[in-house]
Parts: C-alpha cells; sequence; structure tokens
C-alpha cells in the first residue's frame, strides 16, 4: 500500500443489501468451484461473469436454438457475478460524439464515424434489450449528457467533432443518427445550465443517458438462468488455457470447452493469456458518491477533460456521482489491478472538485460531501481500440475486451458480435439491413498481426 492509498473501496452498485442481487445469489445455477460436482464438459465456456460474458451468453441463447450450444458456462473467478468494472462503473451511456475528432486523427474518417454510429446502435439496443426483458434498471435515455470544454483546444475538439459528426448524418440520410440530438453550447448557455462560469463551451446530446449497470447484467443474467443449459461458477480462477480446449483453475480443476472459449475478463486476461501481453493495460480508475443534495443542479449528466471526469445527479436522491481524475496519480494507477482500495490523492482532487468547477453550488448554500468511494479497473488497450475477435491463428479462443474505459456503449453489440462469430454467422449483416453499424473490423485482434492499427484503419477505409 502507497501513502496515497488509505482508504477501503466500497462500491454502491453491487452491495449485497440490494433485493436483485440476494436473490439472485441463491440460485441453483450458481456454482462455487470448490463444490461443484457437474460434468466440467461444455461446449462454450465464457470466462468473465460481467456485462461482456453476461451479454455473450445472453445473444447465444436469444439468438440460437438450445440445441446449437446445449451447454454453455460462465467462469467467474470473484465471489459473485459483476464485481468488477460492471459492478464498479456509474452507467454513462452516451456515445462520444464529443471526441470523434480524436478518433478521426487517430483510426481514419469512416472509422470513426462508424464507430459512433456502432456506440448510437449500443445505446438503442440496451434499452430495445430492458423493455423487451422487463429489466429494471433505472435506465433513461433521454435526461442527454453535455460534454464540455474547460480551454481553447479542448473546445475546438468539441465543435469540430460536432461538425464531422453533421455531416456525416447529412450524406447518411437512413442513419438513426439524428442532427436534432445535438446542439452547441457557449459560455452564455454554459453559465446559464451549470452554476459555472468554468466552461466555455460544450456539446449536449440529448439521446444519452444512465443506467444502473449491475442491475442490468443481473437482468441478463437472469434471462440466462432461465433457459436450459447454462450454468455460472464463481471463485474459479482461471491460471492457464490448454490447447484451446482445457481451462485450468487454480485449484487444479480442469474446465473443458469442446467448441469456443471467449476471453470477457477485460484487464484481467493479461494474467492467464498470453496474446493480451503488452496490449491491454490495467489502470485503476476512481468513483465518489456525495450525500444527498436537496437541489437538483443539473438533470443531465455531465463531462469535462474529453470524457476523463464525469458526473451526474441522482434523480431520486440528489446524490451526486463523480467518476474519474486518476490523471491525478498516474504513477500508481497504471498496471494496477488492486480495486479493494481508493487512491487519496484522488479523492482531494473529488473534494474539491466542485468548488472549483461549479463555484455557484457554494454560492447558493449547498455543500457536496463525499459519502461513499470505490474504485474499479479499466482495461486500457496500446492502440485505444477493443480487442474483439478470434485470437490470432485460433478460430476456438475469442476475445471480447479492452474497452478502454468506455465499456457502456459499446460491450452490448461486442457481445452480440462475439455470438455471431461463434455460430459462423456474419457480425456485419444486421448493421447492414438496418442502416446502422453492428460491427467494425478495425475491433479485430488479427490487427496485431497483420499491420499497424493506423495501417490497419486505412485498410478498413478502402
Amino acid at each position: 500500500m502507497t501513502e496515497s492509498t488509505v482508504r477501503l473501496s466500497n462500491p454502491i452498485w453491487i452491495d449485497e443489501k440490494h433485493d436483485f442481487i440476494s436473490s439472485l445469489l441463491s440460485h441453483p445455477r450458481i456454482i462455487h468451484a470448490e463444490l461443484s460436482t457437474n460434468n466440467d464438459e461444455y461446449d462454450i465456456v465464457i470466462i468473465g461473469a460481467g456485462f461482456s460474458g453476461i451479454a455473450c451468453a445472453y445473444w447465444l441463447r436469444k439468438l440460437y436454438p438450445v440445441e446449437r450450444f446445449p451447454r454453455i458456462l460462465l467462469l467467474e473467478r470473484n465471489a459473485r457475478p459483476c464485481s468488477g468494472a460492471s459492478g464498479r462503473n456509474g452507467g454513462f451511456l452516451w456515445p462520444c460524439y464529443d471526441s470523434l475528432l480524436g478518433y478521426v486523427e487517430k483510426f481514419g474518417h469512416e472509422n470513426a464515424c462508424q464507430w459512433v454510429d456502432f456506440q448510437h446502435e449500443n445505446v438503442r439496443q440496451i434499452s430495445q434489450v430492458v423493455n423487451e426483458n422487463n429489466i429494471d434498471c433505472d435506465i433513461d435515455i433521454t435526461r442527454g449528457n453535455v460534454a464540455l470544454a474547460q480551454n481553447d483546444e479542448e473546445l475546438k475538439y468539441i465543435v469540430q467533432s460536432y461538425e464531422i459528426i453533421t455531416d456525416y448524418i447529412e450524406k447518411h440520410p437512413k442513419s438513426k443518427m439524428s442532427i436534432d440530438n445535438f446542439e452547441l453550447w457557449d459560455d452564455k448557455k454554459c453559465e446559464e445550465m451549470l452554476h459555472s462560469d468554468k466552461f466555455i463551451g460544450g456539446l449536449f446530446m440529448h439521446e444519452s443517458g444512465t443506467v444502473w449497470a449491475a442491475k442490468f447484467v443481473y437482468g441478463l443474467l437472469k434471462y440466462c438462468f432461465d433457459q436450459p443449459g447454462i450454468d455460472l461458477i464463481t471463485q474459479g480462477k482461471v491460471v492457464r488455457i490448454e490447447n484451446s480446449t482445457n481451462i485450468v483453475l487454480e485449484n487444479g480443476r480442469v474446465v473443458i470447452a469442446h467448441e469456443a472459449i471467449v476471453h470477457a475478463t477485460n484487464a484481467y486476461a493479461i494474467e492467464y493469456l498470453d496474446f493480451t501481453r503488452g496490449k491491454i493495460i490495467p489502470t485503476r480508475n476512481q468513483c465518489s458518491l456525495s450525500k444527498p443534495v436537496e437541489t437538483m443542479l443539473w438533470p443531465f449528466g455531465l463531462s469535462a477533460r474529453d470524457g476523463r471526469e464525469y458526473y451526474c445527479q441522482s434523480p431520486k436522491d440528489g446524490r451526486i456521482l463523480l467518476g474519474g481524475c486518476c490523471w491525478k496519480s498516474p504513477d500508481t494507477e497504471h498496471m494496477n489491478q488492486n480495486d479493494s482500495e481508493i487512491n487519496n490523492l484522488v479523492r482531494e482532487e473529488h473534494e474539491r472538485y466542485f468548488a472549483q468547477w461549479h463555484p455557484g453550488i457554494a454560492e447558493n448554500n449547498h455543500t457536496i460531501e463525499i459519502e461513499q468511494e470505490w474504485s474499479g479497473i479499466l482495461g486500457l488497450t496500446i492502440d485505444e481500440l477493443p480487442l474483439i475477435g478470434p485470437i490470432p491463428g485460433d478460430e476456438k479462443q475469442f476475445l471480447l475486451c479492452g474497452y478502454n474505459g468506455n465499456g457502456m456503449p459499446n460491450i452490448l453489440l461486442c457481445a452480440k458480435a462475439i455470438a455471431r462469430m461463434i455460430a459462423k454467422d456474419d457480425p456485419y449483416k444486421e448493421g447492414e439491413e438496418n442502416n446502422t453499424v453492428t460491427f467494425i473490423k478495425m475491433f479485430l485482434p488479427e490487427r496485431f498481426i497483420n499491420s499497424t492499427t493506423k495501417e490497419s484503419s486505412q485498410k478498413n477505409e478502402q
């Protein structure tokens, strides 16, 4: 433990006192790795029971008959599902329209625009899945979000990103995205809406919002348990994979996957999977939750520093969730997978954040005090792209990880694409038939074998 890490991490989203957790943990399909007497042979084994893994199991059952994949196993190293980033993030559902210029510079114009189209479709399909399955998860994708600029450079990026996305929509009139979704704010609008004169502009996005991520994932898991042939083994820590079939656990037990193994472990993948080492960088991030604030300060979500700081206020109790600021202590947070503790330097930044950037709150006799705080591990990649698809040279093992701290508007369709790949179906076809994007070629792990990321991105546009 460093001097800057002095407090325990205590995520509010996955406290066992919540009924949606306690009611599901006693389900007979959840088996402790040491106690299971089940046959350890499965058609598909999904390592990781967070959003990615459970969504993959969901799509395998939703898209295909049980006879196609009779036995599916979710294998979780922790004592319960959704204990990692899926149970610790703030559930922010907004595509990165405001970062589009940066995407263009890194990945090319067409790839960049397709990626935000893909994220838009993710948010739309999350809402659809929630409605179809009657999942109670506090979803609201109409409250909106504003991406804020603190300086001229950030404002330039936001304005140019707005120009790129509106131009893309005009040239793709059948797109499900709408120009009416976006609204540029100047400094006066920011001051009017934010109790602050510290921001010089922003991009408001109407079709975005929040969801209680763990509740949503547990809702998907309930659907899976209502289907035949899906089991969940907990406390089953994987130490290695042998012959693309045998999954060796820490206790010596071996689980056999006859058709496919899905690695939905995000940053943890580097602990047991050679291909991901040097490509995924585990990085700890941090959230804090305030005591209730009587006045509703913002009905929408907010983000700053190119999305590295993000916050929203609960319409139910007025508590304010703030995430980010790990830049305050970069030397301790990169390659750090300890989510049981928090960093005090980051906490101090959280404590002064609102006084610094929203001074009008204090001037109106409101105080924001931290009540609860926790950390979570991001899976950053060296080229800032997710790793989605088969491991090069191995058609039985699939990666579903590396979301660079932006999993919520990406995971659902990435998991759907993996389900289709396992079934030898086309992950692009649904998008092409419905004037949207359901997978992007540059996510495939083969990019690390064939070319540099930039070269791969350029090839994707040809």
